[in-house]
């Protein structure tokens, strides 16, 4: 909690308040705990009676801001970013929904969002999304493993710090979540109850729904003097209190809470184990099958128990001659093996059942297939809450935001994911037909993503039934977007891009657009496109070839404006200029009145974004797999740099003969050699068309003389090189 600061005046105020039991002095009460009463204050009034529905713990700490305070910086201290098209995979008709994969600084995509001025995505995110999950880093400085070994990544803040970077975060998610939505937020023990009370404070302790518990799914070694964890806490909470989307989920129940019971001659005692399908299973200590051997294999024979193998999921029945049964189950499932018991065989011809036919697995769980359900609680443990199916570090299953997506949104609503990682809820939201936005910093992740959904396709189905059945869909329309860096030769294409110019320009100085006001009709002056402080902007029109080849901001120029308004002009007057389309800086003019006119100049982008992009910190793309989840933030925007690579095959891989980045380190200074490399991404079969990625390779993999060991190439392979601001080279071809 942060340190409360009182005078010694104030203190004895206080103390004679609390002597004389009567009411704290609004002054005083803000000193003690300012973030209770922000809430009050943004409504205009102070009154102690309004604060039965505000009596929610708070959590107090170095550096809380007010909500309040955190809205207002997205449009007076800038930050929103610009959203431009990278890659577009779409059909269909211009205004039709796209689905978005957002490359860039989420809490800079979300201002954007807020401030609902940026064409891309205006009146169509802001309000209308309808759930939102999102699993960030957990802040803690674990580091938590992958496959061999490796870790997968260690979190990057502690503290308070870590609790206001996603509280900002969470603020503006609040914003852009429709009425009746949900979010979902994954977090671990370390920080989870103090994200509790954040969040009971932002949504209201009444909008509070559930904590449910997930498996992480890892081998429990133990630990020293303390019990290990195996489990995380999704914290679901509704924007408003009554009205949100619940399907209400059932699953079935286990086969320990069957309620089948067999007929025992007097005396007899259930025997401890049960044979299936020739395996024997024992239950666990203090408990007993509540079905008799008899019951189990009749429930066999008519396909209501089955055995799973718990590793690749293969399904197993008992054979039978009935062809109508064989026909009705194989129209339910796709991926099954019927075993005889009796013969001890499988119609494959397998001896035995000790272990799975598909992947030799000796492990393997009972399932009951009768209708015999129950309502889902707030206990998962019976899905897998993390996945291997890409390989990405901490990748949330799609059995979990299946799950998810499928019970607290409806076909066609908009699921929203700003730490997005390798893309499943995106995957997901795309198989249960919901549109969607991920987001991500990491050019990993995009393009980790990108292939996800081109090639969804090829993915699984959903569902238990579709272990083995392809999803077989192609993606719905949607594009690699940018928030944060900019191909400014793009921007300048203004013969196609006028409005996007304006909207563009007008986002780089955090200045907001009413499209439903004419503002050159109001001041009757040409180009005025929006107001900043009350005071008209004008944008030098460069799409005018006159302008741009042969006029320059000068002082008569400035003194033509004051003439065409009738003289009267007066006040604060802005121009937003390329640098290189001005002679002359901030000036002062008299009208037809003798007031003043202050011309304010704001120049791009040489000088106002290249301060921009050189003191924010640009948050590196990360140079293995270690550091692959702790991008939570970066600058608020910056320009692309062009990016040089060239490689030659050589025996084993290939050779970086040359890279060269313009970026600067930390120190200002330029990175030599392959310092400012991040990673390599590889498409092996590269068409000429899509950069399938079909593989990473950070650069502390890489040796000194620039070597890169890799399997597979062909003919066709390209690489694309990733600096560490996240500039891309081009597609350059593996020479031989």
């Amino acid at each position: 909690m942060g340190k409360i600061k009182l005078t010694e005046e104030e203190l004895q105020r206080l103390l004679g308040c609390i002597n004389n039991q009567t009411e704290v002095p609004e002054d005083l009460l803000l000193k003690l705990s300012p973030s209770f009463f922000d809430k009050l204050r943004q409504a205009g009034k102070f009154d102690y009676k309004e604060l039965d529905k505000y009596k929610v713990p708070t959590l107090e700490y170095a550096g809380k801001r007010p909500e309040s305070v955190i809205l207002a910086q997205a449009a007076i201290t800038g930050g929103a970013a610009p959203l431009q098209i990278v890659r577009s995979f779409a059909n269909g008709k211009n205004g039709d929904w796209k689905n978005l994969i957002v490359q860039g600084d989420n809490l800079q995509f979300l201002k954007t969002c807020y401030l609902n001025q940026d064409p891309l995505i205006k009146d169509k995110v802001k309000g209308k999304v309808k759930l939102i999950y999102i699993d960030p880093p957990f802040g803690t400085g674990d580091e938590y493993g992958a496959e061999g070994g490796v870790m997968s990544y260690s979190a990057k803040t502690m503290g308070g710090e870590f609790i206001e970077v996603l509280r900002e975060r969470l603020i503006y998610l609040k914003e852009v979540l429709s009425p009746d939505g949900s979010i979902f937020v994954r977090i671990d023990y370390h920080f989870g109850h103090y994200l509790k009370i954040v969040m009971d404070e932002l949504f209201n302790k009444g909008s509070f729904r559930n904590e449910i518990i997930l498996s992480r799914g890892r081998n429990v070694a133990g630990a020293r003097k303390k019990m290990e964890v195996d489990n995380d806490l999704l914290l679901w909470y509704s924007k408003d209190t009554n009205n949100y989307v619940f399907n209400d989920l059932k699953v079935r129940r286990p086969i320990s809470e069957i309620k089948w019971t067999g007929f025992l001659m007097a005396g007899e005692r259930f025997p401890r184990e049960r044979t299936f399908l020739g395996k024997i299973f024992v239950p666990p200590s203090g408990q007993h099958f509540a079905l008799i051997q008899e019951k189990v294999d009749k429930l066999l024979t008519e396909y209501f128990l089955r055995l799973r193998c718990k590793d690749c999921g293969a399904l197993y029945y008992k054979a039978e001659n009935n062809k109508n049964l064989f026909k009705e189950m194989k129209k339910k499932e796709n991926r099954f093996k019927f075993y005889d018991a009796t013969s001890d065989k499988t119609i494959h011809g397998v001896e035995s059942l000790n272990r799975c036919i598909e992947c030799k697995s000796d492990s393997f769980s009972v399932e009951y297939l009768g209708s015999d359900e129950k309502k889902i609680s707030n206990i998962w443990l019976d899905i897998e809450s993390y996945s291997k199916a890409t390989g990405y570090p901490t990748e949330n299953s799609e059995d979990l935001l299946g799950r998810v997506i499928d019970g607290f949104s409806n076909e066609d609503d908009l699921v929203l994911d700003v730490f997005a990682g390798s893309g499943t809820t995106a995957a997901v939201a795309e198989k249960l037909g919901r549109r969607w936005i991920v987001c991500d910093f990491g050019k990993h992740a995009i393009y980790t993503m990108q292939k996800r959904i081109l090639n969804i396709a090829d993915s699984k189905k959903l569902g238990n039934g579709g272990k083995n059945e392809k999803y077989g869909k192609p993606p719905k329309p949607f594009c690699v977007v940018s928030a944060g860096a900019y191909d400014f030769s793009k921007i300048m294409n203004l013969r196609q891009n006028k409005d996007a110019y304006i909207s563009f320009v007008l986002g780089l100085f955090s200045i907001m657009r009413d499209a439903k006001v004419d503002y050159s009709r109001k001041y009757k002056l040409a180009n005025i496109y929006a107001e900043k402080d009350g005071h008209p902007v004008e944008i030098y029109p460069v799409w005018d070839d006159e302008y741009l080849k042969d006029v320059r901001i000068d002082e008569e120029y400035l003194k033509d404006i004051i003439d065409a308004s009738g003289g009267k002009l007066k006040g604060d007057y802005y121009i937003i200029t390329p640098e290189t389309c001005t002679v002359i800086g901030d000036t002062t003019l008299k009208n037809s009145d003798k007031e003043n006119v202050n011309f304010k100049l704001l120049k791009f982008p040489y000088k106002v974004l290249e301060d921009i992009s050189r003191h924010f910190q640009i948050e590196e793309q990360p140079a293995s797999q270690d550091d692959i989840n702790r991008l939570i933030s970066s600058a608020g925007f910056y320009f692309n740099e062009e990016v040089e690579v060239s490689v030659e095959r050589i025996n084993g891989g290939f050779k970086i003969i040359k890279f060269q980045t313009n970026i600067l380190d930390k120190n200002k200074k330029r990175f030599k050699g392959l310092e400012g490399l991040a990673m390599i991404l590889i498409d092996f079969d590269y068409d000429g068309k899509i950069f399938d990625m079909d593989a990473v390779v950070y650069s502390k993999e890489i040796g000194e003389d620039g070597v890169v060991k890799v399997e597979g190439l062909t003919k066709d392979s390209h690489i694309i090189a990733i600096d560490k601001h996240g500039n891309e080279s081009k597609i350059v071809k593996i020479g031989q």
